[in-house]
């Protein structure tokens, strides 16, 4: 990342820490979905400003696909699935709010601690987006575990995808165009196949809690 434009990069990484961060807290699909929006803006932009300042077309063009997909396809499949489902489909953890907090604090802690002080080289210009990238990892896979329902799990599936976007790069780990873009579709491919396979979920227990899937029976 460019030296000069460090704070507006770690603003746009404090975006994306915040959103992960409310999603394990707020009430309420569409505030997720928004959360979720938000999150996905702020990594777009990282990257095609990333593109810009580098002179990198293939950078610029996978923020903008970025974009287009996370912003714009994602949004539009998962409002259609709460218009469908609507309270079926509503976000609950297992925990309680409390709990969640202190856990969250604590991930925080940790992603912020010395056990991680052996990545420092990798990040030694941006050691403080190294750690919130880590931390948006891990709030990001504690909302798929804390989370009953599957809406829930599956942005929290997305928001871990988009904090290892940014990890990689603020590390500067790059990629080439043609992986990058591979695992665009990849997201493409995988959000078509979850409208699918939440429909056959609710089809079967007339519910969107995983908990119901304990009482999966063979016909």
């Amino acid at each position: 990342m460019f030296q000069e434009y460090a704070q507006f990069f770690f603003f746009l990484d404090i975006i994306a820490f915040l959103a992960a961060f409310l999603l394990n807290v707020v009430k309420g699909n569409r505030n997720i979905l928004r959360l979720y929006f938000l999150q996905s803006f702020a990594v777009s932009v990282v990257l095609m400003a990333a593109g810009i300042l580098e002179g990198a077309h293939g950078l610029l063009w996978v923020g903008a696909l970025t974009f287009l997909i996370k912003c714009v396809m994602a949004p539009a499949f998962f409002f259609r699935i709460l218009k469908k489902y609507g309270s079926s489909a509503s976000s609950t953890q297992y925990l309680s709010l409390p709990f969640t907090l202190l856990v969250l604090l604590g991930l925080v802690l940790l992603a912020y601690s010395k056990v991680f002080l052996p990545l420092a080289p990798l990040a030694p210009e941006a050691l403080g987006s190294l750690s919130l990238n880590i931390a948006i990892v891990f709030v990001s896979i504690f909302l798929i575990i804390n989370g009953r329902a599957a809406f829930s799990q599956i942005i929290g599936i997305l928001s871990l995808e988009n904090g290892i976007v940014l990890l990689a790069a603020f590390v500067g780990i790059e990629q080439p165009l043609a992986l990058e873009m591979g695992i665009i579709f990849d997201i493409v491919v995988w959000i078509v196949i979850v409208n699918a396979f939440i429909g056959m979920i609710y089809r079967q227990f007339q519910s969107l809690d995983t908990r119901e899937l304990k009482h999966l029976t063979e016909e």
